[in-house]
């Protein structure tokens, strides 16, 4: 298995460094954030440059994570509004990001 250029790696790293960062953040509060280590670390790791279709995939992922991000977001702020709304963007956006990524890669 190669590491560089291994999308399906980095949104696999991408969706452990948000749940680590949902866990530590509401354990250990500021302290927590150092869960995005692996991410940083997977980014450094697996990150190439891409084709046109792994461009255009890298962009539907985004895309689509933007909008369950902000459904997720609008959620926590009717439901639970006493959740830190930062460490729920990142744990979340790093969790829905991750969880699409490896859909649209692993289905193309």
């Amino acid at each position: 298995m190669k590491i560089r250029g291994n999308n399906v790696l980095f949104f696999v790293i991408e969706v452990i460094s948000g749940i680590l960062v949902l866990i530590l953040t509401n354990m250990y509060g500021n302290i927590g954030l150092l869960g995005m280590i692996p991410f940083f670390i997977g980014l450094i790791l697996t990150r190439d440059i891409p084709d046109e279709r792994e461009t255009a995939l890298l962009f539907k992922a985004s895309a689509l994570h933007a909008s369950f991000l902000g459904a997720i977001m609008a959620i926590i702020y009717f439901k639970f509004p006493e959740f830190n709304w930062f460490y729920g963007y990142l744990s979340f956006g790093m969790i829905t990001r991750g969880l699409i990524g490896i859909l649209y890669f692993l289905k193309s």
